[in-house]
């Protein structure tokens, strides 16, 4: 790991998972043959099948909304995963923060280095605490800030009386649904409890996103800053400045060419970079045959071609 740099590009982490991924689909041998840095990110080629050449973009829409303390933290988690010989993506919440004294730092480590398996990915979860209390005995309905509050409507008339709910600590939910539920149950039989009117704390997990890069060093992947319209604009706005960077590849007589962006999202189906894409000027994206988002650890397709359109992807000729 001497040649290592920190804290580590995002754009390399979302190369390797977009390579796993076209490997796989695509059942061809692929290997980088080039990469380089640019104001956008990382371009480069891959050899698909040993004789296709495919041009790629990884546009890094995070560096634009990182800070000098974030980077810091990066740089303290990374090193730590390096040394312990790990090989990780670790998908940060939008605007969770992260630790950089102890004992926090040790305890997030620990975390990622038992990640349970979960869908092809794994999660890392981080012990936080919920803060319950009932604030009138009329109405039915709870009050939600934080992590919970897309699920405010499912406590509707299961709660005797009004409350407060401040899940600010928990940013990301666990994929399992059978968790989920059971969470939700405790808040439940918690409203029943006689100290309610005085609060109680309910302890929960925050779940983060990890992938396994298999060689090559670990890196933390996210962004301080929480989601808001604010944000949401200014990410259409960082967008379009980077695929205007990124247009000059298209140029290139190569056999295919593929846009990877990679963001920061609290839940990969959740994602805002799609949502983004298609609300801009194709013009600006239109010279690519696919179009990858990564984000939350998945490698989710905008713009995948038909079969048997790229030349690797040929129906072979019957004999």
């Amino acid at each position: 790991m001497s040649d290592r740099t920190y804290p580590a590009d995002p754009t390399d982490a979302a190369l390797r998972l977009f390579v796993r991924w076209f490997g796989g689909h695509y059942a061809r041998a692929v290997r980088v043959v080039d990469r380089a840095p640019s104001e956008f990110g990382l371009r480069g080629h891959l050899s698909v099948g040993r004789q296709w050449n495919l041009a790629f973009a990884v546009v890094n829409t995070l560096a634009s909304e990182s800070t000098v303390a974030y980077e810091a933290a990066r740089t303290a988690i990374e090193t730590r995963l390096d040394a312990g010989g790990k090989s990780l993506a670790v998908w940060v919440p939008r605007g969770a923060p992260l630790p950089t004294d102890e004992p926090d730092l040790s305890q997030l480590i620990a975390a990622i280095e038992t990640a349970k398996d979960v869908n092809g990915r794994k999660e890392a979860r981080l012990p936080v605490s919920l803060y319950f209390r009932r604030t009138s005995n009329t109405g039915s309905v709870v009050t939600i800030l934080g992590g919970l509050a897309a699920s405010w409507a499912q406590f509707t008339n299961r709660v005797p009386g009004s409350f407060q709910l401040n899940s600010s600590d928990l940013y990301r939910l666990p994929a399992n649904e059978e968790e989920r539920d059971e969470l939700a149950e405790r808040i439940v039989v918690a409203a029943q409890q006689p100290d309610i009117d005085e609060g109680v704390v309910i302890p929960a997990e925050d779940a983060w996103s990890i992938n396994d890069l298999e060689d090559g060093g670990s890196c933390v992947i996210g962004s301080p800053r929480p989601e808001s319209d604010e944000q949401s604009a200014a990410l259409r706005r960082n967008l379009r400045t980077l695929l205007r960077q990124a247009a000059p590849a298209l140029t290139e007589k190569v056999d295919a060419k593929a846009l990877i962006v990679v963001g920061a999202a609290t839940y990969a189906d959740e994602e805002k970079l799609s949502w983004a894409l298609r609300g801009m000027d194709p013009a600006l994206y239109a010279g690519y045959d696919i179009i990858a988002v990564v984000a939350d650890g998945v490698v989710k397709l905008l713009l995948k071609p038909g079969p048997s359109t790229l030349p690797w992807d040929q129906q072979m000729p019957a004999r």
